[in-house]
């Protein structure tokens, strides 16, 4: 298993919905990366990129989301649950597109 991984960018105190944001997590066994932005000015910088103003913020690829939502969390549980690891199948695409370049 091979999910995308998840990212809060947060407070480790002071911020209840970042302290229920991780308990969250860890309860259901989630695995995260927690990145301060007091002290991680590139995470700071991400939060502000994305158009937020205010932690918690949640990113998994693409998605991304302000605020404890015990909905979405539990729906990225049920994909880190099911999700296939297809990592053996990089090494066939980057095959394939390397032959699709010389044949090109």
């Amino acid at each position: 298993m091979n999910p995308v991984p998840i990212t809060v960018f947060g407070r480790p105190a002071g911020c209840p919905q970042c302290n229920a944001t991780k308990r969250h997590l860890d309860k259901q066994g989630t695995p995260y990366t927690f990145r301060n932005v007091d002290t991680d000015t590139q995470a700071r910088d991400t939060i502000v990129l994305l158009g937020y103003q205010g932690v918690p913020v949640v990113q998994v690829g693409d998605m991304h989301w302000q605020g404890c939502r015990p909905d979405k969390l539990d729906a990225l549980q049920r994909l880190h649950t099911v999700a296939e690891d297809i990592t053996e199948l990089d090494a066939a695409a980057e095959k394939y597109l390397a032959d699709t370049e010389v044949a090109a």
